[in-house]
């Protein structure tokens, strides 16, 4: 190596050059690390934006006795799913995740229903001004469930002041919360859905 190239390699790595590579990997290093997280509690891998908890609890009589306003009609109670393993989730036809984990709850309601599995989306708009938007996006997606709307009291309850959806719980079949995910992770979400509800099913036969 001749004097000149070795003067070119030593003038390039500049201090600030030096700053902001390291710059670079401690940027890098911070989203590894707020993306996958240990989950203390249960020793199981908890994922920003698709992360499951698991916190056991009863829905309140409240909410149990509130009426769902779903877009085809009807209205329904959450005791009228009991029996069922139900998948709960807190959407919005905004909502780019949400979007995404769709086509999967479709996927997940037409191989489970045979296992006593329901499906129940309930958007977080208005009935009032986006009953027809919310329709037609449930046409568009051809959603293959139950699709309606959290009323306030709803949306609090089940969200337990946890910003962001989609959140999507699976409550077995008396009705108890047994999962809680929050946001969506196209490659780990799903897994880890399928995962609980197995879990759910073989605590429920």
């Amino acid at each position: 190596m001749n004097k000149d190239n070795l003067t070119n390699r030593t003038s390039f790595w500049t201090p600030t050059r030096l700053g902001i590579t390291a710059g670079v990997l401690i940027l890098t290093v911070a989203i590894v690390t707020a993306v996958y997280r240990p989950n203390r509690s249960g020793g199981v891998l908890t994922i920003k934006n698709g992360g499951a908890m698991t916190a056991p609890r009863a829905l309140s009589e409240e909410v149990r006795e509130e009426n769902l306003r779903l877009i085809s009609g009807p209205t329904k109670k959450f005791d009228d799913y009991k029996g069922k393993v139900l998948i709960l989730d807190i959407w919005a036809t905004w909502c780019g995740p949400c979007r995404q984990e769709i086509p999967h709850l479709i996927e997940i309601a037409n191989n489970y229903r045979g296992q006593g599995v329901e499906v129940l989306g309930l958007t977080t708009e208005d009935p009032e001004s986006d009953l027809d938007l919310v329709r037609g996006f449930a046409q568009q997606f051809r959603i293959n469930y139950d699709i309606g709307f959290a009323s306030r009291i709803v949306s609090s309850e089940i969200m337990q002041g946890r910003n962001g959806i989609p959140q999507t719980l699976i409550l077995d079949r008396a009705g108890t919360v047994r999962k809680h995910f929050v946001g969506f992770h196209p490659q780990l979400s799903i897994p880890q859905m399928k995962s609980a509800l197995e879990e759910v099913l073989a605590m429920n036969q």
